[in-house]
C-alpha cells in the first residue's frame, strides 16, 4: 500500500473480522464472533436481540454440519439414515444460506452486508481448521487421562468412525490372548459406526452404559461410552472399552430380572412380590445366577453386575 494512504473501510472492517474468526479457539467462538459482527451494526431493541440469537444459534449448527461434512468429504455413508444424508449433503448450502441472511439483514439497516458475503469462503475455511484442530487436542487430553487412571484396554473413535487411540492395556490383552489386533480393530469399528452416526445426528443411544456386543468370533466383549467435550460444539468422541468375553456371562431374560432385584432388595419375599414368582423359584433363579456368575452373596452378586454395566454405578 502506498506510503500516506488509507485502508477502505470495508476492507478493514471484513480484515477485522477474519482476524476474530481466526483467534476462535471452536466452533461455539466463532458463531459469537460473527453474531457480535452483526450486534455492533444492528439496533438493540429486543426484537432484533432475540432475532440475532437465533441467528446466532442457526450459525453454530451450520458451522457444525461443515464440520461433518469436512469428516465425510466423499459424502454420506452408505450406512447413514436419511437425516444424516440430508446434513452432510446440504451443510456449504445451508451455512452459505444463514450467512447470506445474515447480510440481508445488514443491507436493511444500511450496514456492510458485502463483508459478510466476502468473509464466508475464509469463515468456512477458519471454522473446519479450528474444529479438526479442537477434536484433536480433546483426544488427546481424553487419551491422557485415560492412560493416567488406568483404563481397561479401550480404542478411542472419532466421529467419523477412525479409530484415533488404543492404550497400553488393549496392547497387552492382545498379546497375552494371541487375539488378532487388526480383526478386533474391525470389529470395534463396525461397533462403532452406528453409535458415531448417531451421535453426529446429535442422538444419543439409550443406556449407552449397558450397551454390550460379544465378539465371538475372538472371544471378547465390547461396551461403549460417549465422551463429549461440552466447551468446544462440535468435540464429541466414541470410548469402546474390550473385555474378555469369559467374563461376560449370558442370563436368560428372567435370570436378570431377578438378579437385579435381589441385588437392588435382597430380601427374597420382596423379590418374589416384584417379579410375581413364588419363593420357591427365587431360590432357584438365585441358585442358577450364583452358579453362572460364580459368587457366593449378594454383595458379590451386585459387585458383577455393576462391572458388567448391568446396574449403575451406586445401586
Amino acid at each position: 500500500m502506498p506510503e500516506g494512504a488509507t485502508l477502505d473501510p470495508g476492507l478493514k472492517l471484513l480484515a477485522e473480522l477474519l482476524q476474530r474468526v481466526h483467534a476462535a479457539v471452536d466452533l461455539y467462538q466463532i458463531a459469537q464472533v460473527l453474531a457480535g459482527h452483526l450486534k455492533a451494526a444492528l439496533p438493540g431493541n429486543p426484537r432484533m436481540r432475540s432475532r440475532l440469537k437465533t441467528l446466532e444459534r442457526r450459525l453454530l449448527m451450520a458451522l457444525e454440519d461443515l464440520y461433518l461434512a469436512g469428516l465425510h468429504p466423499g459424502g454420506a455413508p452408505t450406512n447413514a439414515g436419511p437425516s444424516l444424508q440430508a446434513r452432510i449433503g446440504g451443510a456449504h448450502e445451508y451455512f452459505a444460506q444463514q450467512m447470506e441472511e445474515a447480510a440481508e439483514l445488514l443491507d436493511r439497516h444500511e450496514a456492510a452486508g458485502a463483508v459478510l458475503r466476502a468473509a464466508t469462503p475464509a469463515v468456512a475455511s477458519a471454522a473446519a481448521s479450528v474444529a479438526r484442530h479442537g477434536c484433536s487436542l480433546f483426544a488427546l487430553e481424553v487419551a491422557n487421562d485415560l492412560e493416567r487412571l488406568g483404563a481397561p484396554p479401550s480404542l478411542l473413535f472419532h466421529l467419523d468412525g477412525r479409530a484415533v487411540w488404543t492404550n497400553r492395556a488393549l496392547t497387552e490383552l492382545v498379546e497375552n490372548r494371541r487375539l488378532d489386533r487388526s480383526a478386533l480393530q474391525e470389529a470395534a469399528s463396525r461397533f462403532a459406526a452406528p453409535l458415531c452416526a448417531a451421535l453426529l445426528r446429535r442422538e444419543a443411544p439409550a443406556s449407552t452404559s449397558e450397551l454390550r456386543r460379544r465378539v465371538i468370533e475372538l472371544g471378547v466383549l465390547l461396551r461403549a461410552s460417549f465422551k463429549h467435550n461440552r466447551m468446544g460444539a462440535g468435540e464429541a468422541l466414541l470410548l469402546v472399552e474390550v473385555s474378555e468375553a469369559r467374563r461376560a456371562v449370558e442370563l436368560s431374560p428372567r435370570e436378570l430380572q431377578v438378579a437385579r432385584l435381589v441385588a437392588q432388595h435382597g430380601a427374597y419375599a420382596t423379590v418374589a412380590e416384584l417379579a410375581g414368582l413364588g419363593l420357591d423359584s427365587v431360590r432357584t433363579y438365585v441358585r442358577r445366577i450364583y452358579r453362572k456368575y460364580a459368587v457366593s452373596n449378594r454383595m458379590q452378586l451386585k459387585a458383577r453386575m455393576i462391572r458388567e454395566g448391568l446396574l449403575p454405578p451406586g445401586t
